[in-house]
């Protein structure tokens, strides 16, 4: 009256590349009506049999790694973590492939990066660039700084902060001064100007700063002409460079008491000339506004291990106001990638989970715990069958 029948073959057990199906037995009545299954003999019962089965292909996915720590302990800081696009290719060879691949699903990239936020930072030094050597040539130089607290300068650590001068070489000393032909007269006596170009140049004759060469011995760029014999009155030069590369600073000229004796230029001692009328020495002069950029200290590396990245606030301070006017070009980079000790490559034994696509109960059915893929796929199951 009542019988077993084998069933057809379950769906397969991976909806992509190869997996396994199993087939069941029913227990049916002589007009073959499933029944319940206490109707037929348990012992006549037949064993369960599994086949392989395939799948279409596998299509790619997006895997991403644990989030790394906060790459600042206070402030604002980022997370990281590694995004890549993998791909079953075989039973037991599930690969990373190119980015390509799982864009051109459409499938949309998780982000690798995210913004995180700690407790607010306390007092902390910001420094700006160094400056330029001091020293026109040679030893003897300083590089300088400008050093400031985030907040009130008496919140920070005094004995922590940091550096503002440092000793510099600069270049060497083989530079002179080179003067070009004099120029034609421009007026009468008192009046009249002869003009030449002094410039500083190097051993190769290549034209550099002013301030390069020894400034006590720049030739005069302007004599008095006009006729043979002209007596003594002031004579002034060329207006040196702002002494400032940014905001309110002063320029200077040199201001001469020289005259002509017999066409040949003389120099006089200032009582010789009206002191009253002796033209400015010095003027104001207004570059661009200053604005700096100021760094603090880098992060700790955003990983533990292998490869990372470690971060710095950068800001604009025009004065002691945050400003917007500091030149984008020269902006120190606020990123930085860092090596550390390499990674293991075997997973902490604790981090030992299963897949939820595996289908680690059917492994462990059919005995899969053998193969090196199923083995680190359900490793959680597995673990617990060999224990």
């Amino acid at each position: 009256m009542y019988r077993w029948k084998v069933s057809a073959y379950a769906p397969c057990s991976s909806t992509c590349t190869t997996g396994i199906r199993t087939s069941y037995a029913l227990c049916v009545r002589y007009d073959g009506l499933e029944v319940d299954e206490r109707y037929c003999d348990a012992l006549t019962r037949p064993e369960h049999t599994q086949e392989f089965c395939s799948g279409k292909e596998c299509q790619p996915r997006w895997e991403t790694s644990r989030w790394s720590e906060c790459s600042r302990t206070c402030g604002e800081g980022f997370q990281f973590r590694t995004v890549r696009c993998w791909k079953m290719l075989a039973p037991g060879l599930d690969s990373s492939v190119y980015d390509e691949l799982c864009q051109s699903t459409e499938l949309q990239k998780p982000m690798a990066r995210k913004s995180c936020r700690s407790k607010a930072c306390g007092p902390q030094w910001e420094v700006s660039e160094w400056s330029e050597c001091t020293a026109a040539c040679g030893g003897g130089g300083l590089h300088r700084r400008d050093v400031r607290c985030s907040m009130e300068t008496r919140l920070c650590n005094e004995s922590a902060r940091p550096q503002s001068e440092k000793e510099c070489f600069g270049p060497p000393c083989d530079h002179r001064w080179t003067v070009s032909d004099w120029g034609p007269c421009s007026g009468v006596c008192r009046e009249g100007r002869m003009m030449r170009y002094v410039l500083c140049k190097d051993s190769n004759g290549n034209i550099i700063p002013d301030s390069q060469c020894d400034q006590d011995l720049k030739p005069l760029g302007v004599y008095p002409c006009g006729d043979r014999n002209c007596p003594a009155h002031w004579v002034e030069q060329e207006w040196e460079q702002c002494n400032a590369t940014c905001g309110r600073g002063v320029k200077r000229r040199q201001v001469v008491c020289s005259g002509l004796e017999n066409a040949v230029f003389k120099e006089f001692p200032d009582q010789a000339c009206v002191l009253g009328l002796k033209p400015e020495e010095t003027t104001p002069c207004f570059q661009r506004p200053c604005a700096k950029w100021f760094t603090t200290s880098w992060s700790q590396c955003s990983k533990t291990c292998g490869s990372g990245l470690r971060v710095r606030e950068v800001k604009c301070y025009q004065g002691e106001e945050l400003g917007h006017s500091c030149n984008s070009g020269l902006k120190p980079e606020s990123m930085q990638a860092c090596e550390v000790q390499p990674c293991p490559t075997e997973a902490p034994e604790n981090s030992c989970q299963d897949k939820a696509t595996a289908n680690c109960a059917l492994v462990l059915k059919v005995r899969l715990c053998t193969h090196w893929y199923y083995r680190k796929a359900c490793c959680q199951s597995c673990r617990g069958r060999a224990a």
